[in-house]
């Protein structure tokens, strides 16, 4: 198996490859390929004329302390050979696993919610745990995530630039206290985001840039909606309600409150029709998809393992 680009050497050491190679040399086995930009894409398309296996790779959903952005080796990815995990368009092998988890499965699964909750973990976990100064109006609180402008997961989970302007004015019409959370990315000022611009100024909203971490906010909101972030599964973990106006790896299964488009409802409905609980829903991501591994040593480790390596992580940092 081949990777085309070469910016992280780590990749061979994490799925155990003697070697890189572009993906036009001969004798390949398959090929591998980075999320879903363009260098991804010709991989993809390279491997299905070539008429080769193709592997796409992502951060778990456990990644690490520091933001990836900060050079930080992830302790988990994974590694699909069906589709991205957030490609609403087809079905990914995680949605796969969300489909054949057993009660047995979820039960095995809550052991590890509970301990992410216990110490308040996401996929980054850089930020300090301490609440929010968020000012106290008596009303609903809702919490609306903003994503980052390029992030191939809006388009991919069937969402849009209007997706975020729909979300925005339906929450404005609720009469609840509006809090715009901005991505860990923008607030590191990498890249830019949807909602922050269209929101700011607005009667209603709160701009929520305080560097306190997804734990610390989901603690003292009444719901969450999304488009397609990660906050979203951060907040089912904790029973938290939320309402997805796109189709995220966690939508569509009876446990979220679904506003995507009706050409999107259509497409994901022919395939998650049925219902899962939240711990089979964890068992899924967080144990069944991603391979995790000890950065330093190479060594394959689990999730129980990755959890307390970034508990340590964190109490080193916030020291």
């Amino acid at each position: 198996m081949r990777w085309l680009r070469k910016d992280m050497p780590w990749v061979k050491d994490y799925l155990g490859l003697s070697d890189i190679q572009n993906c036009f040399a001969p004798d390949l086995g398959g090929t591998i390929a980075w999320g879903g930009r363009i260098v991804a894409k010709m991989t993809e398309t390279i491997a299905t004329a070539r008429r080769l296996p193709h592997w796409r790779l992502e951060d778990g959903f456990l990644r690490s302390v520091q933001l990836g952005k900060s050079g930080v080796l992830p302790l988990s990815i994974v590694a699909d050979d069906l589709a991205l995990s957030m490609d609403a368009s087809r079905s990914s092998r995680l949605e796969r696993l969300i489909i054949d988890a057993s009660e047995k499965d979820g039960q095995g699964a809550k052991d590890i919610r509970e301990a992410i909750v216990l110490h308040g973990l996401s996929k980054y976990n850089h930020l300090p745990h301490q609440e929010p100064r968020f000012e106290q109006s008596g009303k609903r609180r809702i919490l609306l995530i903003d994503q980052v402008r390029g992030d191939v997961s809006v388009p991919l989970s069937l969402g849009s630039a209007a997706s975020f302007s729909i979300m925005l004015n339906d929450a404005l019409a609720s009469g609840a206290d509006c809090i715009v959370r901005t991505h860990p990315d923008v607030i590191a000022g990498y890249r830019k985001g949807y909602l922050t611009e269209m929101a700011s100024g607005r009667p209603g909203v709160t701009l929520s840039t305080e560097p306190v971490s997804a734990a610390s906010i989901l603690k003292v909101v009444d719901e969450v909606w999304t488009v397609a972030s990660q906050f979203g599964f951060d907040a089912l973990l904790r029973g938290v309600p939320v309402r997805c106006y796109a189709a995220p790896f966690y939508a569509g299964w009876g446990l979220t409150d679904d506003h995507m488009s009706e050409p999107a409802r259509k497409i994901v409905s022919k395939r998650r029709g049925m219902k899962r609980s939240i711990d089979q829903l964890a068992a899924a991501a967080l144990i069944g998809y991603p391979i995790y591994r000890n950065p330093e040593t190479w060594q394959a480790t689990d999730v129980f393992k990755t959890i307390d390596a970034i508990v340590a992580g964190r109490a080193g940092l916030l020291t």
